[in-house]
């Protein structure tokens, strides 16, 4: 008889099996677990990067490639379009092409972006910028990110476009306006509901809030000898009321619809007086002064629209580029940043993969130029030429060439007809006819071609100081030594680049057999009139008032015992102002001599005087001259002081009075 057997023998005997199952399998487990231990782990696959092609969209102005796709390549070309009619909207006849387009890389990403601009690896060590924008006698190119975030991510890009834009349009900026059209457009946002510009950039709102603002008529009369113009510090009142200024000019709908600052910038491009054309536009100064105070006090504002006509400049169908092109591309514009090497490598592989690429070709024969290769450079521009009969580069880098092995001789007819091709195909290119002028000179007989051809290049490019300048020199030639003379005392009166100034007042030192005068230029307006003592106070006048007759007029105001210690007088070439301020530094060691730097707020005025003991100190209230004044007591004193503008000194001005507060 079986007896089934009860269920705690089944469990039992259930347990007993699994424990003899495990003492069966647990060694070749615990043998396999050691053996994997022992072997090397294998490599991780890497992550291979899909390269997507790139695409190009061409619209009036610029030729954009994109590996985003078409929707994204026409997105950037649509958004820089915008931006050039915002220049043309706010920047009365701005020059925004010179028949050229601008080249853009819209990289989808870090990673592409690496890729395009290798000194930014993309990795968490390295912050990769939004874009880059790099600009060559030829060309001009501007990298970017097209997934950058911020809410103005290509501020520079725009900021530095413009300037490009301003260099090529304008030759008689007064410095106020070329600082503020250097800036405004950083602060341009561009979408689907138009163009707006934003509040000016709170960094120049806060210097602007916490110190008074300067007297406008000061501002706009400021030019590049004074002491408040200086470029290696724009943080400044000066810069950020100038930069501020013309932010308001633009986006105020009274200044905007009237206007007004294409009307200014028409009369001092043709040489007015800028205070006299800033009233004419303007109007009352002193009530400009109160609304642009009225405007940074203003926490919050809305935007403002910037009307932008016309629509899409995209024209015809996106083209994919061959990764030949897109290669070529990438490498001219490493070339642009200073890698002619790496270019020249890249660009040599791109022509070895595709024999008719006429972009490889020229961009090659630049690198090659501009390495002095000059055998091979005219190879490949010829080479281009034969592929590409209609680019007017081609034949441009002809001439070059053949010019370069022409050296100090005359250079050949080759060189002659090749710009010739050149702005026949491109008449906007102020560098071509500015060479094709060097060859005309060359002879007595081309000498009227010569000029006609500089000429016309200077005014492509009215901001080139070195067009104007070849004009005065031609102007010379041809026996017009009177209008040679005046355009280039313009150049070094109006160049921003000291280089050029000083070239231009060689040549009206010869043209006038004297010394180039290193006289400062004036500063200011006639009569002075005393602002009030709370925070920064500067001597000014808005509004025009009747300027002595003659220097002995103003000696004898000087003379007078009722006079106040900050006398009212000005003569045709003196021009004083005065600043209340601490005293924060002085130096004794060449004693009668001083220097001392007046702070107030944020300027900071050196200030010079050749003997102590001829200076007018006084105490405030007080006609009669402070007892006991020494250099060192100066320090830390607050006062009143008087000066007059110095140029070509290691300081500002001379101290002309001075008047203790403390």
């Amino acid at each position: 008889m079986i007896v089934p057997a009860s269920p705690s023998i089944r469990a039992k005997s259930a347990l007993s099996a699994l424990f003899l199952l495990a003492a069966l399998i647990c060694p070749a487990a615990r043998t396999a677990a050691a053996a994997d231990k022992n072997k090397e782990p294998k490599p991780e696959k890497e992550k291979k990067e899909k390269i997507e092609p790139w695409v190009e969209i061409r619209t009036a102005y610029f030729i954009v490639a994109s590996d985003g796709g078409e929707k994204t390549a026409r997105r950037i070309a649509d958004y820089f379009e915008a931006l050039v009619r915002v220049f043309q909207t706010s920047m009365p006849n701005a020059r925004v092409w010179n028949g050229i387009p601008v080249r853009i890389l819209a990289a989808r990403d870090g990673q592409s972006f690496a890729r395009m601009a290798p000194e930014f690896p993309f990795d968490k060590r390295h912050e990769q910028p939004p874009g880059i924008y790099v600009s060559g006698a030829e060309k001009t190119y501007i990298g970017i990110r097209t997934n950058a975030p911020g809410h103005f991510p290509y501020e520079d890009i725009f900021r530095n476009y413009a300037q490009e834009v301003i260099k090529r349009s304008f030759r008689n900026l007064p410095p106020w306006l070329e600082e503020g059209f250097s800036a405004v457009y950083a602060s341009v946002t561009i979408n689907d509901r138009g163009a707006h510009l934003e509040r000016p950039d709170p960094d120049d709102l806060s210097i602007l809030f916490e110190s008074p603002l300067l007297p406008l008529d000061l501002v706009l009369n400021v030019d590049r000898n004074s002491g408040y113009y200086r470029p290696g510090n724009k943080q400044t009142v000066y810069f950020a009321e100038s930069r501020v200024l013309v932010h308001f000019l633009i986006s105020d709908p009274q200044f905007a619809g009237t206007k007004s600052l294409g009307r200014y910038l028409a009369a001092v491009e043709g040489g007015a007086d800028s205070l006299q054309a800033a009233r004419d536009a303007f109007g009352d100064l002193n009530l400009l002064q109160t609304q642009l105070e009225a405007f940074v006090k203003r926490v919050n504002g809305p935007p403002a629209e910037i009307p932008v006509a016309g629509g899409s400049g995209a024209s015809g169908p996106p083209r994919t580029l061959s990764a030949a092109e897109a290669e070529a591309r990438m490498a001219d514009f490493l070339a642009l940043r200073g890698k002619p090497d790496d270019a020249q490598d890249m660009l040599e592989e791109a022509i070895k993969t595709q024999p008719t690429l006429a972009e490889a070709e020229q961009s090659l024969a630049f690198v090659l130029l501009k390495k002095q290769n000059l055998d091979d450079a005219q190879m490949h521009f010829d080479r281009a030429a034969q592929l590409d009969p209609n680019d007017a580069l081609n034949f441009y880098g002809q001439g070059l060439v053949a010019m370069a092995k022409a050296g100090n001789a005359n250079a050949p007819a080759g060189a002659l007809d090749a710009l010739e091709k050149s702005v026949a195909l491109n008449p906007d290119f102020a560098p071509a006819w500015n060479n094709l002028a060097l060859i005309y000179s060359q002879k007595d007989e081309t000498l009227p071609k010569a000029l006609a051809a500089a000429q016309h290049a200077a005014s492509l490019a009215p901001g080139n100081s070195g067009y104007q300048l070849h004009v005065a020199s031609l102007l010379d030639r041809a026996g017009h030594p009177d209008e040679a003379r005046k355009t280039a005392a313009h150049v070094q009166e109006t160049a921003s680049d000291l280089a050029a100034a000083n070239k231009a007042g060689e040549i009206v030192a010869r043209m006038s057999g004297a010394q180039p005068s290193t006289a400062p230029a004036p500063i200011g307006t006639a009569a002075a009139k005393t602002v009030s003592d709370s925070g920064l106070r500067i001597e000014r006048k808005t509004e025009t008032e009747a300027k002595p007759s003659s220097a002995s007029t103003a000696s004898a105001a000087l003379k007078t015992p009722d006079a106040a210690p900050l006398p009212a007088i000005f003569s045709e070439s003196s021009k004083v102002y005065s600043m209340v301020g601490t005293i924060a530094n002085v130096n004794c060691a060449s004693a009668p001599q001083i220097q001392i730097t007046l702070k107030s707020q944020n300027i900071a005025m050196k200030l010079h005087a050749d003997n102590l003991e001829k200076v007018s100190i006084t105490s405030a209230g007080s006609s009669a001259a402070a007892k006991g004044t020494t250099c060192s007591s100066l320090r830390g004193r607050t006062a009143r002081i008087a000066y007059e503008f110095a140029s070509g000194k290691a300081w500002d001005a001379e101290i002309q009075t001075i008047e203790f507060r403390n």
